[in-house]
Protein backbone atom coordinates (compact mmCIF):
# COMPACT_ATOMS: atom_id res chain seq x y z
CA UNK A 1 0.00 0.00 0.00
CA UNK A 2 2.86 2.40 0.80
CA UNK A 3 4.19 1.66 -2.58
CA UNK A 4 0.91 3.04 -4.19
CA UNK A 5 0.71 6.00 -2.14
CA UNK A 6 4.02 6.98 -3.25
CA UNK A 7 3.22 6.43 -7.10
CA UNK A 8 0.27 8.14 -6.69
CA UNK A 9 1.75 10.91 -5.18
CA UNK A 10 4.53 11.12 -7.65
CA UNK A 11 1.98 11.46 -10.27
CA UNK A 12 -0.20 14.38 -8.54
CA UNK A 13 3.09 16.23 -7.98
CA UNK A 14 4.36 15.99 -10.96
CA UNK A 15 1.16 16.54 -12.60
CA UNK A 16 0.39 20.03 -10.80
CA UNK A 17 3.91 20.73 -11.18
CA UNK A 18 3.47 20.83 -15.06
CA UNK A 19 0.41 22.73 -15.06
CA UNK A 20 1.52 25.08 -13.03
CA UNK A 21 4.55 25.66 -15.59
CA UNK A 22 2.17 25.77 -18.65
CA UNK A 23 0.39 28.51 -16.69
CA UNK A 24 3.50 30.48 -15.90
CA UNK A 25 4.61 30.28 -19.90
CA UNK A 26 3.01 32.47 -22.59
CA UNK A 27 3.47 31.32 -25.72
CA UNK A 28 6.22 34.19 -28.01
CA UNK A 29 4.91 35.76 -30.59
CA UNK A 30 6.69 34.59 -34.11
CA UNK A 31 10.14 36.92 -34.70
CA UNK A 32 9.39 39.49 -37.57
CA UNK A 33 12.42 39.50 -40.11
CA UNK A 34 13.77 42.01 -42.55
CA UNK A 35 12.23 40.72 -45.75
CA UNK A 36 14.78 42.22 -47.54
CA UNK A 37 18.16 41.88 -45.86
CA UNK A 38 22.11 42.17 -47.82
CA UNK A 39 24.18 39.69 -46.37
CA UNK A 40 26.66 40.33 -49.55
CA UNK A 41 30.29 41.52 -49.44
CA UNK A 42 28.97 44.62 -51.23
CA UNK A 43 26.54 47.34 -51.17
CA UNK A 44 22.77 46.61 -51.41
CA UNK A 45 21.93 46.41 -55.32
CA UNK A 46 18.46 45.07 -57.02
CA UNK A 47 18.26 41.66 -57.07
CA UNK A 48 19.48 39.09 -59.74
CA UNK A 49 16.10 36.80 -59.85
CA UNK A 50 17.60 34.16 -62.36
CA UNK A 51 18.50 30.88 -61.68
CA UNK A 52 21.50 30.31 -63.55
CA UNK A 53 23.30 26.49 -64.24
CA UNK A 54 26.10 25.73 -62.25
CA UNK A 55 28.67 22.83 -63.21
CA UNK A 56 30.98 21.09 -60.15
CA UNK A 57 34.51 22.00 -62.05
CA UNK A 58 37.48 22.08 -59.67
CA UNK A 59 40.54 23.51 -61.26
CA UNK A 60 42.92 21.38 -62.39
CA UNK A 61 46.10 23.85 -60.00
CA UNK A 62 43.48 23.10 -56.72
CA UNK A 63 43.41 19.70 -57.61
CA UNK A 64 47.30 19.66 -57.83
CA UNK A 65 47.00 21.88 -54.50
CA UNK A 66 45.56 19.19 -52.69
CA UNK A 67 47.51 15.97 -54.16
CA UNK A 68 50.95 18.21 -53.21
CA UNK A 69 49.42 19.14 -49.63
CA UNK A 70 48.52 15.05 -48.90
CA UNK A 71 51.96 14.03 -50.14
CA UNK A 72 53.95 15.70 -47.26
CA UNK A 73 55.38 13.30 -44.61
CA UNK A 74 52.45 13.32 -42.08
CA UNK A 75 53.46 14.04 -38.56
CA UNK A 76 51.20 11.83 -36.59
CA UNK A 77 51.42 10.87 -32.52
CA UNK A 78 51.54 7.54 -31.84
CA UNK A 79 47.78 6.25 -30.33
CA UNK A 80 47.60 5.30 -27.03
CA UNK A 81 47.70 1.13 -26.69
CA UNK A 82 44.01 0.06 -26.55
CA UNK A 83 42.43 3.82 -26.30
CA UNK A 84 40.75 3.13 -29.70
CA UNK A 85 38.92 5.93 -30.73
CA UNK A 86 38.09 7.04 -26.95
CA UNK A 87 40.59 10.12 -27.59
CA UNK A 88 39.50 10.80 -30.34
CA UNK A 89 41.04 10.15 -34.67
CA UNK A 90 43.49 7.17 -34.40
CA UNK A 91 46.35 8.31 -36.40
CA UNK A 92 46.78 4.87 -37.31
CA UNK A 93 43.25 5.13 -39.21
CA UNK A 94 44.51 8.36 -40.36
CA UNK A 95 47.27 7.16 -41.53
CA UNK A 96 45.59 4.52 -43.99
CA UNK A 97 42.95 7.04 -44.74
CA UNK A 98 45.61 9.58 -46.25
CA UNK A 99 47.20 6.85 -48.47
CA UNK A 100 43.76 5.52 -49.77
CA UNK A 101 43.20 9.34 -50.11
CA UNK A 102 46.43 9.94 -52.23
CA UNK A 103 46.71 6.97 -54.57
CA UNK A 104 42.93 5.48 -55.08
CA UNK A 105 40.31 8.21 -54.56
CA UNK A 106 39.73 9.66 -58.09
CA UNK A 107 38.32 13.38 -57.77
CA UNK A 108 37.73 13.10 -61.89
CA UNK A 109 35.28 10.40 -61.36
CA UNK A 110 33.70 11.56 -58.44
CA UNK A 111 33.04 15.29 -59.64
CA UNK A 112 31.56 13.29 -62.42
CA UNK A 113 28.96 11.43 -60.12
CA UNK A 114 28.34 14.34 -58.20
CA UNK A 115 27.45 16.30 -61.36
CA UNK A 116 24.86 13.20 -61.83
CA UNK A 117 21.90 16.07 -61.17
CA UNK A 118 21.87 19.27 -62.20
CA UNK A 119 23.04 22.10 -60.07
CA UNK A 120 22.04 25.30 -60.28
CA UNK A 121 23.16 29.03 -58.23
CA UNK A 122 20.84 32.08 -57.56
CA UNK A 123 21.24 35.13 -56.16
CA UNK A 124 18.90 35.52 -52.76
CA UNK A 125 19.36 38.50 -50.10
CA UNK A 126 23.00 39.53 -51.41
CA UNK A 127 24.37 35.06 -51.98
CA UNK A 128 24.91 32.85 -54.72
CA UNK A 129 22.63 30.10 -53.10
CA UNK A 130 23.83 26.56 -54.65
CA UNK A 131 21.00 23.61 -55.05
CA UNK A 132 20.88 20.76 -56.81
CA UNK A 133 17.32 19.23 -58.35
CA UNK A 134 16.17 15.81 -58.71
CA UNK A 135 13.36 15.42 -60.99
CA UNK A 136 10.89 12.90 -60.80
CA UNK A 137 10.88 9.62 -62.78
CA UNK A 138 7.75 7.86 -64.43
CA UNK A 139 5.31 10.75 -63.39
CA UNK A 140 2.58 9.25 -66.01
CA UNK A 141 1.89 6.35 -63.40
CA UNK A 142 -2.04 6.39 -62.79
CA UNK A 143 -2.64 7.47 -59.22
CA UNK A 144 0.58 9.09 -59.06
CA UNK A 145 1.29 12.42 -57.60
CA UNK A 146 4.12 14.53 -58.26
CA UNK A 147 5.20 16.76 -54.66
CA UNK A 148 8.54 19.33 -54.21
CA UNK A 149 10.49 18.29 -51.28
CA UNK A 150 13.16 20.59 -50.12
CA UNK A 151 15.58 18.35 -48.75
CA UNK A 152 17.99 19.78 -46.04
CA UNK A 153 21.96 18.98 -45.09
CA UNK A 154 23.49 19.42 -41.93
CA UNK A 155 26.69 19.97 -40.29
CA UNK A 156 29.74 18.08 -41.08
CA UNK A 157 27.73 17.27 -44.54
CA UNK A 158 26.92 18.45 -47.35
CA UNK A 159 24.33 17.89 -50.97
CA UNK A 160 26.90 14.68 -50.75
CA UNK A 161 24.88 13.00 -48.14
CA UNK A 162 21.82 12.54 -50.59
CA UNK A 163 23.20 10.67 -53.65
CA UNK A 164 21.40 7.29 -52.40
CA UNK A 165 18.49 8.53 -51.41
CA UNK A 166 17.50 10.80 -54.43
CA UNK A 167 16.55 7.85 -56.39
CA UNK A 168 14.77 6.29 -53.74
CA UNK A 169 12.21 10.02 -53.60
CA UNK A 170 12.12 10.57 -57.30
CA UNK A 171 10.87 7.08 -58.37
CA UNK A 172 7.79 5.12 -57.55
CA UNK A 173 8.23 3.14 -54.51
CA UNK A 174 5.43 0.38 -53.34
CA UNK A 175 3.02 1.36 -51.47
CA UNK A 176 3.58 5.24 -52.10
CA UNK A 177 1.01 7.37 -53.86
CA UNK A 178 3.41 10.29 -54.17
CA UNK A 179 6.79 10.66 -56.06
CA UNK A 180 9.09 13.84 -55.48
CA UNK A 181 10.38 16.50 -57.28
CA UNK A 182 13.26 17.60 -54.81
CA UNK A 183 15.25 20.59 -53.99
CA UNK A 184 18.66 20.46 -52.04
CA UNK A 185 19.91 23.58 -50.88
CA UNK A 186 23.29 24.34 -49.43
CA UNK A 187 23.01 26.22 -46.69
CA UNK A 188 24.52 29.51 -47.06
CA UNK A 189 28.68 29.41 -45.94
CA UNK A 190 28.29 25.92 -46.90
CA UNK A 191 30.28 24.14 -50.04
CA UNK A 192 28.82 25.93 -53.08
CA UNK A 193 26.86 28.43 -51.30
CA UNK A 194 28.04 31.96 -50.39
CA UNK A 195 28.51 32.70 -46.97
CA UNK A 196 27.46 35.80 -45.28
CA UNK A 197 29.61 38.99 -45.38
CA UNK A 198 28.16 40.21 -41.81
CA UNK A 199 27.19 38.51 -38.62
CA UNK A 200 23.76 37.61 -38.58
CA UNK A 201 22.76 34.94 -40.44
CA UNK A 202 21.36 32.05 -38.38
CA UNK A 203 18.58 29.54 -38.65
CA UNK A 204 15.66 32.08 -39.68
CA UNK A 205 17.60 34.19 -41.62
CA UNK A 206 18.08 30.64 -43.42
CA UNK A 207 14.25 29.90 -43.14
CA UNK A 208 13.70 32.98 -45.33
CA UNK A 209 16.15 32.33 -47.71
CA UNK A 210 14.96 29.25 -48.63
CA UNK A 211 11.02 30.07 -48.54
CA UNK A 212 12.33 32.38 -51.26
CA UNK A 213 14.42 29.98 -53.31
CA UNK A 214 11.05 27.72 -53.60
CA UNK A 215 8.89 30.53 -54.23
CA UNK A 216 11.11 31.72 -56.86
CA UNK A 217 11.27 28.22 -58.09
CA UNK A 218 7.61 28.55 -58.82
CA UNK A 219 6.37 26.65 -55.38
CA UNK A 220 4.35 28.50 -52.85
CA UNK A 221 3.33 25.10 -51.09
CA UNK A 222 5.94 22.18 -50.64
CA UNK A 223 7.45 19.63 -47.89
CA UNK A 224 10.05 19.41 -45.81
CA UNK A 225 12.90 16.95 -44.63
CA UNK A 226 16.34 17.24 -42.60
CA UNK A 227 18.12 16.14 -40.10
CA UNK A 228 20.90 18.12 -37.68
CA UNK A 229 20.49 22.06 -38.83
CA UNK A 230 18.21 20.61 -41.44
CA UNK A 231 16.13 19.58 -39.16
CA UNK A 232 16.28 22.78 -37.51
CA UNK A 233 15.68 24.76 -40.85
CA UNK A 234 12.81 22.88 -41.16
CA UNK A 235 11.35 23.21 -37.91
CA UNK A 236 11.44 27.21 -38.12
CA UNK A 237 10.03 26.99 -41.52
CA UNK A 238 6.85 25.14 -40.53
CA UNK A 239 6.60 27.34 -37.57
CA UNK A 240 7.19 30.51 -39.47
CA UNK A 241 5.75 30.05 -42.80
CA UNK A 242 2.73 27.34 -41.79
CA UNK A 243 0.81 28.58 -44.98
CA UNK A 244 3.19 27.78 -47.39
CA UNK A 245 4.37 23.80 -45.52
CA UNK A 246 2.23 20.78 -46.60
CA UNK A 247 4.33 18.23 -44.44
CA UNK A 248 7.58 18.67 -42.03
CA UNK A 249 9.24 15.41 -41.60
CA UNK A 250 12.54 15.10 -39.48
CA UNK A 251 15.26 12.94 -38.33
CA UNK A 252 16.87 13.93 -35.25
CA UNK A 253 13.95 16.09 -34.07
CA UNK A 254 14.28 17.23 -30.75
CA UNK A 255 12.16 19.67 -28.58
CA UNK A 256 13.27 21.78 -25.79
CA UNK A 257 10.77 23.66 -23.53
CA UNK A 258 9.88 24.08 -19.17
CA UNK A 259 7.14 21.18 -20.10
CA UNK A 260 9.78 18.67 -21.62
CA UNK A 261 12.53 19.70 -19.58
CA UNK A 262 10.00 19.01 -16.54
CA UNK A 263 8.72 15.86 -17.90
CA UNK A 264 12.27 14.34 -18.70
CA UNK A 265 13.34 14.83 -15.33
CA UNK A 266 10.32 13.50 -13.71
CA UNK A 267 10.60 10.08 -15.58
CA UNK A 268 14.11 9.67 -14.47
CA UNK A 269 12.76 9.27 -10.56
CA UNK A 270 9.32 7.92 -11.23
CA UNK A 271 8.66 4.86 -13.16
CA UNK A 272 8.36 3.57 -16.22
CA UNK A 273 4.40 4.59 -17.48
CA UNK A 274 3.85 6.86 -15.73
CA UNK A 275 5.92 9.97 -17.30
CA UNK A 276 7.86 8.17 -20.69
CA UNK A 277 6.61 5.08 -21.73
CA UNK A 278 7.99 1.77 -20.82
CA UNK A 279 9.39 1.14 -24.68
CA UNK A 280 10.78 4.83 -24.94
CA UNK A 281 13.06 4.26 -21.42
CA UNK A 282 16.39 3.78 -23.25
CA UNK A 283 15.84 7.00 -25.13
CA UNK A 284 16.32 9.41 -22.10
CA UNK A 285 17.41 6.81 -19.06
CA UNK A 286 19.49 6.44 -17.58
CA UNK A 287 19.58 10.26 -17.97
CA UNK A 288 23.51 10.47 -16.29
CA UNK A 289 24.53 8.45 -19.22
CA UNK A 290 23.01 10.00 -22.05
CA UNK A 291 24.29 13.27 -20.84
CA UNK A 292 27.84 12.11 -19.81
CA UNK A 293 27.60 11.06 -23.64
CA UNK A 294 26.43 14.34 -24.79
CA UNK A 295 28.96 15.99 -22.70
CA UNK A 296 31.76 13.58 -24.29
CA UNK A 297 30.76 14.34 -27.92
CA UNK A 298 29.57 18.11 -27.91
CA UNK A 299 32.89 19.31 -27.41
CA UNK A 300 32.98 20.54 -30.96
CA UNK A 301 30.35 22.48 -30.57
CA UNK A 302 31.81 24.68 -27.58
CA UNK A 303 34.57 25.32 -29.84
CA UNK A 304 32.52 26.21 -33.05
CA UNK A 305 29.75 28.39 -31.08
CA UNK A 306 32.23 30.80 -29.32
CA UNK A 307 35.95 30.55 -31.53
CA UNK A 308 34.56 29.02 -35.31
CA UNK A 309 37.58 30.89 -36.90
CA UNK A 310 40.32 30.06 -34.83
CA UNK A 311 39.90 26.05 -35.41
CA UNK A 312 38.53 26.81 -38.72
CA UNK A 313 42.19 28.44 -39.77
CA UNK A 314 43.74 25.37 -38.72
CA UNK A 315 41.47 22.65 -40.24
CA UNK A 316 41.55 24.82 -44.07
CA UNK A 317 45.30 24.82 -44.07
CA UNK A 318 45.51 20.75 -44.11
CA UNK A 319 43.22 18.50 -45.86
CA UNK A 320 44.83 15.96 -43.58
CA UNK A 321 43.44 17.82 -40.20
CA UNK A 322 39.77 18.75 -41.97
CA UNK A 323 39.39 14.86 -42.86
CA UNK A 324 40.91 13.70 -38.94
CA UNK A 325 38.14 16.44 -37.41
CA UNK A 326 35.13 15.40 -40.39
CA UNK A 327 35.46 11.52 -40.25
CA UNK A 328 35.60 11.03 -35.97
CA UNK A 329 32.03 12.61 -36.07
CA UNK A 330 31.01 10.04 -39.33
CA UNK A 331 32.34 7.30 -36.52
CA UNK A 332 30.72 7.93 -33.65
CA UNK A 333 27.29 9.61 -34.90
CA UNK A 334 26.93 6.41 -36.84
CA UNK A 335 27.47 3.98 -33.62
CA UNK A 336 27.79 5.02 -30.54
CA UNK A 337 30.23 1.97 -29.60
CA UNK A 338 32.43 2.79 -32.52
CA UNK A 339 34.49 4.64 -30.42
CA UNK A 340 35.84 1.51 -28.93
CA UNK A 341 36.64 -0.04 -32.05
CA UNK A 342 40.31 0.32 -33.40
CA UNK A 343 39.48 1.65 -36.65
CA UNK A 344 36.52 3.52 -34.72
CA UNK A 345 34.60 1.07 -37.88
CA UNK A 346 35.77 3.46 -40.14
CA UNK A 347 37.68 1.15 -42.63
CA UNK A 348 35.45 -2.63 -41.48
CA UNK A 349 33.75 -4.06 -44.62
CA UNK A 350 30.43 -3.33 -42.80
CA UNK A 351 30.79 0.27 -42.18
CA UNK A 352 27.99 1.86 -44.11
CA UNK A 353 30.60 4.67 -45.97
CA UNK A 354 32.43 3.92 -48.44
CA UNK A 355 35.19 5.98 -48.31
CA UNK A 356 34.72 7.43 -51.75
CA UNK A 357 31.58 8.42 -50.38
CA UNK A 358 33.06 10.46 -47.05
CA UNK A 359 35.63 12.05 -49.14
CA UNK A 360 33.55 13.58 -51.77
CA UNK A 361 31.71 14.87 -48.45
CA UNK A 362 35.15 16.28 -47.14
CA UNK A 363 36.69 17.00 -50.77
CA UNK A 364 33.69 19.57 -51.10
CA UNK A 365 34.16 21.57 -47.66
CA UNK A 366 37.99 21.47 -48.77
CA UNK A 367 37.76 23.33 -52.47
CA UNK A 368 35.02 25.67 -51.37
CA UNK A 369 37.10 26.50 -48.56
CA UNK A 370 34.46 26.21 -46.65
CA UNK A 371 34.63 24.43 -43.29
CA UNK A 372 35.10 27.65 -41.42
CA UNK A 373 32.03 29.36 -42.71
CA UNK A 374 30.43 26.25 -41.95
CA UNK A 375 31.53 26.25 -38.19
CA UNK A 376 30.45 30.25 -37.83
CA UNK A 377 26.56 28.85 -37.78
CA UNK A 378 26.98 27.36 -34.73
CA UNK A 379 28.06 30.94 -33.51
CA UNK A 380 25.52 32.71 -35.35
CA UNK A 381 23.09 30.34 -33.89
CA UNK A 382 23.90 29.49 -29.96
CA UNK A 383 24.57 32.83 -29.39
CA UNK A 384 21.51 34.04 -30.29
CA UNK A 385 19.43 30.90 -28.57
CA UNK A 386 16.57 31.27 -31.35
CA UNK A 387 16.14 27.38 -30.99
CA UNK A 388 15.06 27.09 -27.75
CA UNK A 389 12.66 30.71 -28.62
CA UNK A 390 11.53 28.97 -31.34
CA UNK A 391 11.00 25.55 -29.46
CA UNK A 392 7.82 27.58 -27.02
CA UNK A 393 5.39 28.06 -30.38
CA UNK A 394 3.81 25.85 -31.28
CA UNK A 395 3.34 24.18 -35.02
CA UNK A 396 0.57 22.93 -36.36
CA UNK A 397 2.17 21.11 -39.62
CA UNK A 398 1.57 17.66 -40.12
CA UNK A 399 4.88 16.30 -38.89
CA UNK A 400 6.62 13.05 -39.42
CA UNK A 401 9.21 11.59 -37.21
CA UNK A 402 11.81 9.55 -38.14
CA UNK A 403 14.07 8.44 -35.29
CA UNK A 404 17.14 6.04 -35.42
CA UNK A 405 18.63 4.34 -32.45
CA UNK A 406 21.83 5.24 -33.14
CA UNK A 407 20.91 8.69 -32.89
CA UNK A 408 23.16 11.17 -30.10
CA UNK A 409 19.78 11.71 -28.87
CA UNK A 410 16.22 11.21 -29.46
CA UNK A 411 12.85 11.85 -27.66
CA UNK A 412 9.75 10.05 -26.77
CA UNK A 413 6.57 11.22 -28.65
CA UNK A 414 4.92 12.78 -25.90
CA UNK A 415 8.06 15.08 -25.89
CA UNK A 416 7.93 15.87 -29.50
CA UNK A 417 4.15 16.99 -29.37
CA UNK A 418 5.11 19.92 -27.11
CA UNK A 419 6.62 21.55 -30.32
CA UNK A 420 4.53 19.77 -32.84
CA UNK A 421 1.06 19.39 -32.29
CA UNK A 422 0.12 17.32 -35.66
CA UNK A 423 2.11 14.41 -35.14
CA UNK A 424 0.89 12.28 -38.22
CA UNK A 425 4.15 9.17 -38.51
CA UNK A 426 6.21 8.57 -35.90
CA UNK A 427 8.87 5.81 -36.58
CA UNK A 428 10.98 3.78 -34.97
CA UNK A 429 13.71 2.35 -36.63
CA UNK A 430 15.34 -0.82 -35.80
CA UNK A 431 19.02 0.39 -37.28
CA UNK A 432 20.62 3.93 -38.21
CA UNK A 433 22.15 6.96 -36.60
CA UNK A 434 22.82 10.47 -37.51
CA UNK A 435 23.48 10.60 -40.91
CA UNK A 436 20.23 8.54 -42.27
CA UNK A 437 19.98 9.80 -45.35
CA UNK A 438 23.32 8.99 -46.05
CA UNK A 439 23.51 5.35 -44.34
CA UNK A 440 20.04 4.30 -44.24
CA UNK A 441 18.52 5.81 -47.64
CA UNK A 442 16.22 2.97 -48.01
CA UNK A 443 14.63 3.30 -44.39
CA UNK A 444 14.68 6.96 -44.29
CA UNK A 445 12.91 7.45 -47.87
CA UNK A 446 10.33 4.85 -47.12
CA UNK A 447 9.43 6.77 -43.51
CA UNK A 448 8.75 10.06 -46.04
CA UNK A 449 6.68 8.69 -48.98
CA UNK A 450 4.52 6.68 -45.89
CA UNK A 451 4.57 10.27 -43.96
CA UNK A 452 3.65 12.15 -47.20
CA UNK A 453 1.41 9.73 -48.29
CA UNK A 454 -1.00 9.49 -45.26
CA UNK A 455 -0.99 13.37 -44.86
CA UNK A 456 -2.19 13.63 -49.19
CA UNK A 457 -4.37 10.89 -48.40
CA UNK A 458 -5.87 13.28 -45.34
CA UNK A 459 -6.31 16.15 -47.72
CA UNK A 460 -7.87 14.01 -49.90
CA UNK A 461 -10.21 12.70 -47.63
CA UNK A 462 -10.74 16.16 -45.99
CA UNK A 463 -11.63 17.76 -49.43
CA UNK A 464 -14.34 14.72 -50.69
CA UNK A 465 -16.04 14.98 -47.01
CA UNK A 466 -14.99 11.58 -46.09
Amino acid sequence: MGVVKLLLMSAFVAGVSYKVAEKLLVTPTLPTLDPDPWWGPWEPQPEDTSVRPFKIAIPKKDVEDLQTRLGLPLRLTPPLTGADFTYGMSQDTLDEIVTYWKVKYNWAEREKRLNKYPHFKTRIEGLDIHFLRANPKETDKKGLKVVPLLLTHGWPGSFVEFYGILPLLTTPQEGSNVIFEVICPSIPGYGFSQSSAKPGLGLLETSQIFLKLMKRLGYDKFYLQGGDWGALISNFMATMYPDNILGVHLNMATVNTPGVMLKTMLGSVLPAGIIIAEKDQQKLYPIGKTYSMLARETGYLHIQATKPDTIGAALNQSPVGLAAYILEKFSTWTDKNNPHLPDGGLLQNNFPFSLDDLLDNICIYWFTGSITTSMRYYAENFSRGSAFFMDMIPSKVPAGIAVFPEELFNQPENLIAHKFYDIVTYTDHPVGGHFAAMERPQLLAADVHKFVSAVEKRSRDVGSGA
